[in-house]
């Protein structure tokens, strides 16, 4: 099958320094690698042509690469429909570069007060958001408020609710997954979030909680179809398999993805998509959504009826 969605880390640098994520760390990361206008171009265009639909510029803070518009303006010529997800700390001031480009625009927003939201995130951030939301009206945009949810934040998702709703605007609510340290949520977590999931403006796929009850991607019979479904290329340009999050391998790309796609690392990792001993219990949802669109069971109904009920609660009822 064709790949569904392009993860293109546009850069590692961020300037937040979240709780539960370690790529601000340049000890970790390489912070110099950005992507040259060659490379996307290149990289854009054979990913099209191998049929992925959707392309996510991410990091990082996607916002920090400097031709993230340029970039966004050639994925909508192409034919993608694009996602960004941003801390807004830089949103106010690009925003205007970035109006009419992004059909997915997400702002990061882990509690309804100012100190704690501030506190997960390492900085002042808060009243970015806040802003951002203010500015992305004003151009027109229609931004969703992206929630965390955490074992300390998860019941921040009714005072969060109200905020989207103030601003008529969805809130996409992921489950933090097991990473760089942290733990992720249990039964109590998920069970007081589907509280909410009939809420007009409130997005919970109930897919990802079938999967983290279940324990995870099971190796014997797995759910997690990563390199078959998801392109993942690095700042430096290289395509990363299986995925980010459990990179074992990193190919050069040098403008040939499509021959890289095609060749025989790849074909193997596609055979052994979700058995490797890493894949054991896997909740990563950067993985796990796109996945639940390549295999006729539960978790592709549970994902399809979460899309629409987002498709149907962002274009016509809050429009």
């Amino acid at each position: 099958m064709k790949p569904l969605l392009l993860h293109y880390y546009v850069t590692y640098r961020c300037n937040a320094r979240c709780s539960f994520c370690t790529i601000w760390d340049p000890a970790k990361w390489d912070h110099r690698a950005t992507p040259s206008w060659d490379q996307m171009t290149s990289n854009l265009t054979a990913a099209r042509k191998l049929g992925t639909r959707f392309v996510d510029f991410t990091g990082g803070e996607p916002l920090l690469y400097h031709d993230l518009p340029r970039a966004l303006r050639l994925a909508k010529v192409l034919g993608f429909r694009t996602s960004v997800t941003t801390n807004c700390l830089r949103y106010p001031a690009r925003a205007k570069d970035l109006a009419g480009q992004v059909d997915l625009l997400h702002f990061s927003l882990d509690a309804a007060e100012k100190d704690t939201h501030d506190r997960i995130r390492g900085l002042p951030c808060f009243d970015r958001v806040m802003e951002s939301l203010d500015v992305a009206r004003a151009l027109g945009e229609h931004p969703d408020i992206l929630f965390t949810a955490t074992e300390e934040t998860f019941e921040q998702i009714a005072p969060l609710a109200a905020i989207a709703q103030a601003y008529n605007t969805m809130l996409i609510v992921n489950p933090e997954f097991p990473w760089a340290g942290n733990k992720g949520v249990g039964e109590r977590e998920l069970a007081y979030l589907e509280r909410f999931a009939r809420e007009r403006n409130v997005y919970v796929n109930r897919a990802f909680h079938r999967l983290i009850r279940a324990g995870g991607n099971q190796r014997a019979h797995p759910v997690c179809h990563a390199v078959e479904a998801v392109i993942v290329i690095s700042p430096d340009d290289h395509l990363l398999l299986p995925c980010f999050h459990r990179q074992r391998e990193r190919i050069p790309i040098n403008g040939q993805l499509e021959k890289v796609r095609a060749g025989s690392l790849v074909k193997a990792y596609k055979r052994e998509d979700g058995r490797h001993v890493y894949c054991q219990g896997c909740t990563i949802n950067c993985y796990m959504d796109p996945s639940f669109q390549y295999a006729c069971n539960t978790y592709l109904f549970l994902s399809l009826a979460a899309k629409a009920k987002y498709v149907w609660s962002k274009y016509l009822l809050l429009g």
